[in-house]
């Protein structure tokens, strides 16, 4: 039951990384891709906002606009986490269930 226990947590483990990382690497890749044909980057966007809301007057090099974009990509790799976890607790369940009984 503890070999068990500890291959759950390590599948775990490993979905929420790898599940983390693919949403960050997607998005990143997105906004690279994207650029031109949406007149812009993340970068720029995050600047005109502040431009907007709070009448800083930042550029998309700031170090503000940086900061703000690494949260951005923190919230996307923990929901890229929590899916990844639960797509690999799935995968998981599902294999032990075609497993079968162990005799």
């Amino acid at each position: 039951m503890d070999k068990e226990r500890i291959k759950l947590k390590r599948v775990l483990v490993i979905g929420s990384i790898v599940g983390g990382l693919l949403s960050v690497t997607i998005s990143l890749l997105m906004d690279y891709l994207f650029a031109d044909a949406l007149q812009g980057t993340w970068r720029d966007a995050i600047a005109n906002d502040l431009n907007r809301l709070f009448s800083i007057n930042a550029s998309p090099d700031s170090i503000i606009v940086y900061i703000l974009f690494g949260i951005i990509l923190l919230v996307l790799f923990g929901i890229g986490a929590i899916l990844g976890s639960l797509f690999s607790l799935l995968i998981y369940r599902f294999f032990k269930f075609l497993e079968g009984p162990v005799k």
